[in-house]
């Protein structure tokens, strides 16, 4: 989230976190050089929070804690925590219930409800926990688990060492966001569930239409990894904070907000641990040694655009060939052969009917997967 806002705005973020005895105290400066709005619980009795993630030969992820976990609460937080416009937790289907509840309780009822950002912690994306999955997402806004959690979740891996990338493929990402959609996420039921998709992006999914909102580092076309992954770990929690930042800079367009998800995991991926915070001589904020957010933002619209023209092209193309092979039907039928058409009656009908379903066409597609900005 901290990408796109920079001091002052930065303090809108707020993070609570648990440290133990043997909290490392470079991760404390640079959390608080972050200079976010930060609550800091110790405890001089417990060790700090640490797990292990491990990568299958499968490239499955694996994490085990190695010291108990300490979860934070809602009365954990001062109250202008709880009177924010977004959340975003990961958490097992149960926690995830009790958090909102807590939250609707202590937060200013005055103030519109909030949005919920689901993440559900890998350990609990089983099926025997679909249920109270289900449950939980009547309660969220958006579900965010990636293909293979989703996958786990509703049923379709049998074995720990399966291959997962199967459930990359388009196919698969839209069969399991429909299986997700056919039940209610949301309080009103017209939540979103966004599938973390590894080098393929994500699939954006609402009950009115879904998206592949492409990764910004993606693997070259000969299946090479991208010189500029190194590490893919927290990746996908770096998706949720840009997604939620851009749901703040969109006005809660979720598949905009995906693109802004997108960007902060390219920054996330480049090294070991997280993006690197450095200042030019101006004081102006340089993330990673490189480009700006804003910069890779623009970028990846323009691509997004690209694919959506080509896809444009190939539709227009098939519509205009069906045009042309229904009217020649339509001429021998009649008695009429093709070189016998009266091309100064037919031409030009035969033409602005086509113009014009291209047409239709260009405006369905771009109305509705375009953001007003663009």
């Amino acid at each position: 989230m901290r990408l796109w806002f920079s001091p002052p705005e930065s303090l809108r973020i707020a993070y609570s976190f648990h440290a133990g005895y043997d909290f490392p105290i470079n991760i404390l400066e640079k959390l608080l050089s972050l200079n976010i709005s930060l609550t800091q619980i110790w405890h001089s009795n417990l060790p700090s929070i640490r797990g292990l993630a491990t990568f299958t030969s499968a490239d499955q992820r694996i994490f085990v804690y190695q010291t108990p976990p300490i979860g934070t609460v809602p009365a954990d937080l001062p109250s202008s925590y709880l009177n924010s416009k977004i959340f975003h937790f990961i958490c097992s289907p149960s926690w995830a219930s009790q958090h909102i509840t807590e939250i609707l309780k202590l937060r200013d009822k005055q103030l519109p409800p909030p949005i919920f950002v689901w993440e559900p912690v890998p350990n609990s994306t089983i099926k025997e926990n679909l249920q109270s999955c289900v449950e939980a997402m009547k309660m969220v806004n958006v579900l965010s688990p990636n293909h293979e959690e989703a996958a786990a979740l509703l049923g379709l891996i049998s074995g720990e060492d399966e291959e997962v990338d199967r459930f990359l493929s388009e196919e698969m990402l839209m069969y399991m966001a429909d299986k997700f959609l056919s039940y209610q996420i949301g309080p009103q039921g017209n939540g979103c569930v966004i599938i973390r998709a590894s080098y393929k992006g994500c699939l954006v999914a609402t009950k009115e239409k879904k998206e592949i909102i492409p990764a910004y580092w993606t693997i070259s076309r000969d299946g090479i990894k991208n010189p500029h992954v190194i590490d893919v770990t927290g990746a996908g929690n770096a998706f949720c904070g840009g997604f939620m930042a851009g749901l703040l800079r969109s006005n809660n367009d979720v598949f905009e907000a995906a693109l802004y998800g997108s960007v902060s995991a390219s920054f996330t991926v480049e090294q070991l641990g997280a993006p690197r915070l450095e200042f030019d001589q101006n004081g102006n904020e340089i993330w990673n040694s490189g480009e700006s957010p804003y910069e890779r933002l623009h970028k990846l619209k323009q691509r997004v655009k690209e694919k959506i023209k080509e896809r444009l092209k190939v539709k227009l193309k098939e519509r205009i060939q069906g045009k042309l092979k229904n009217k020649d039907t339509n001429h021998h039928q009649n008695g009429i052969e093709t070189g016998e058409m009266d091309k100064d009656n037919n031409i030009g009908k035969d033409s602005s009917d086509i113009i014009s379903d291209g047409r239709d066409l260009i405006d369905e597609n771009f109305r509705d997967r375009m953001s007003p900005a663009d």
